[in-house]
């Protein structure tokens, strides 16, 4: 089988928790260098996940490691646009974890980077790949159910919970460096995976992000995200997120005109009891539903109920799909496919770059108080508050 090296820039919670580990199961995948800042902390990644050799130096390790083919860009946000800058300059292919960068300007750039030097490019959006949603994608593309018109994504998640319990780091908690929490951060994900579903570019946009719940003194980033999305093809779409909600909330809802269908992946909940279920109005026989509907609709008054009613009666199928492969495990190995084989990754870097163009309009349209048509203009960087960019080092 052909391999591929990969080097991972950033060595703090996410890379320990979900890259480092999703490497070592990708058959092919190879970690050849670690980086961070932090000598100890790339020290330590190094021994513990077999890298060949680290570096505190991202500029070094991209001129001196030539057994590399990929970089994961695992970094604070501020430094997502130099680092993905230069690993494209290098010739290697990129994965930037979200968001791409913070401003409109940022993630255009690494998206011109990695073309002009004909690299791949995935933004690391991992609810992508989270089983139920790329099945929440198929029974979509089937017309299931009918044409989605309402959607709604959401990611309620007190700052605590990853903070104090899972972050290396306070980078998340500084505006200067990541530019934003609930919108840039868990808004990355929900902006992104709705988007995708939807399967429809965003027209216009108007919301709000706001420091509401957490005193000044631990940050200055916004806790509290309501966003209105129109689509190109006419649907219409909400995005919630706070970094507030001790109890985690997290719902994908699409409703087409023919059905209904609810994902999760973060949590789940009384309200909320399985990360899919799917109903449809549409008439089916069983041996005509969709596989992945078929496989889970376990009978409720007698086991041959389905080959008894034709069509099938209609109801809520509740879905449990396995946990592993996890979502990250999916990602790298996707990616690694992509690079094998010449493909183009799902979650491609105009994804990534729209998504934060998506990001900066909420902020424009807080000052405007209307919404903002989309794509924004090539000559206009929406900087978000309080956010500090780094000059571009190229």
């Amino acid at each position: 089988m052909k391999k591929a090296g990969f080097g991972v820039i950033g060595c703090g919670s996410i890379a320990e928790i979900a890259h480092f580990p999703s490497i070592q199961r990708t058959e092919g995948a190879e970690l050849v260098a670690c980086c961070d800042t932090n000598e100890q902390v790339a020290r330590q990644a190094a021994e513990k996940w077999g890298a060949r050799i680290w570096y505190t130096d991202y500029r070094k390790m991209l001129a001196e490691c030539d057994d590399l083919d990929a970089v994961i860009i695992a970094t604070p946000n501020n430094v997502h646009r130099n680092q993905a800058v230069a690993a494209a300059k290098a010739g290697l292919h990129v994965v930037v974890e979200k968001p791409l960068a913070v401003t409109n300007k940022e993630a255009w750039d690494i998206v011109n980077a990695c073309c002009e030097n004909k690299v791949k490019l995935m933004v690391g959006c991992d609810r992508r790949f989270w089983t139920q949603n790329q099945w929440a994608k198929q029974l979509i593309e089937t017309g299931l159910i009918g044409q989605v018109l309402m959607a709604r994504a959401s990611l309620h998640e007190h700052w605590h919970l990853y903070q104090n319990h899972v972050a290396a780091t306070d980078f998340r908690l500084r505006a200067d460096v990541a530019g934003g929490a609930a919108l840039a951060d868990t808004g990355a994900h929900a902006i992104d995976l709705l988007t995708w579903l939807v399967g429809s570019k965003v027209k216009r946009t108007v919301g709000v992000a706001k420091r509401l719940a957490m005193p000044a003194e631990y940050t200055l980033c916004d806790d509290t995200v309501w966003v209105l999305l129109e689509h190109e093809n006419g649907s219409y779409g909400c995005v919630s997120c706070n970094r507030f909600s001790h109890a985690v909330s997290q719902v994908t809802e699409l409703y087409g005109t023919e059905g209904t269908i609810f994902t999760s992946t973060d949590a789940t909940n009384p309200f909320q009891s399985v990360p899919m279920a799917v109903y449809t109005n549409k008439d089916y026989n069983i041996e005509d539903l969709p596989e992945i509907i078929r496989n889970y609709r376990w009978p409720q008054l007698f086991w041959v109920e389905d080959h008894i009613h034709r069509p099938l009666q209609k109801r809520w199928v509740p879905i449990v799909p396995p946990r592993e492969p996890n979502n990250y495990t999916n990602m790298t190995r996707h990616f690694m496919n992509c690079v094998i084989n010449d493909e183009e990754p799902l979650v491609s870097g105009e994804d990534g770059a729209r998504a934060v163009e998506v990001m900066c309009a909420i902020y424009k349209s807080m000052e405007t108080g209307a919404w903002i048509d989309l794509p924004l203009p090539e000559d206009e960087e929406i900087i978000p508050p309080f956010y500090k960019p780094l000059p571009p080092e190229d």
